[in-house]
């Protein structure tokens, strides 16, 4: 008996399409060009999509350029002060003109060791982390942005 309908074909790669649409992204504005390559092979490597910018000017060009959504902001502090990075990401956040607030992580270059291995919330969906290892990093994005395991169908 034959059948009438025919199959349904998807290439492995139409597949994995589908479902790394499912994948967190988060934009990461990180102006060392020494830190970059390697936050974003971490990035990747805890599973998600990851868009860079290398300075303010750069990121604001790629969200009006229509880049992709994405699901959280993450901004390394470098040589601004803290409330001159959380102005930044609020302008980035602005500029996305989603109707829901992005949480947007610090990561904190000047601190004490008083604050080395904490979380700080700031405000709604703020967040500043004084990092003691990559680990922390990790946690603190699985918890604000959590990632699922890719499954095939």
């Amino acid at each position: 008996m034959a059948h009438s309908a025919s199959p349904i074909l998807c290439s492995l790669p139409q597949m994995l399409d589908q479902h790394s649409t499912k994948t967190p992204c988060i934009f990461v504005l990180e102006p060392d060009d020494n830190v970059r390559p390697a936050l974003r092979h971490n990035l990747q490597h805890w599973g998600y999509q990851v868009i860079m910018a290398i300075d303010q000017e750069d990121a604001i060009q790629r969200i009006q350029a229509g880049q992709k959504h994405f699901d959280l902001i993450l901004l390394n502090q470098g040589e601004y002060s803290l409330d001159k990075m959380m102005a930044i990401g609020q302008q980035i956040r602005r500029a996305t003109k989603l109707n829901s607030p992005i949480p947007m992580l610090i990561m904190a270059e000047q601190y004490g060791a008083d604050l080395e291995g904490q979380n700080v919330q700031v405000n709604d969906n703020e967040y500043v982390t004084y990092l003691e290892d990559g680990e922390q990093l990790k946690s603190i994005l699985q918890q604000l942005c959590p990632t699922q395991e890719r499954q095939l169908p």
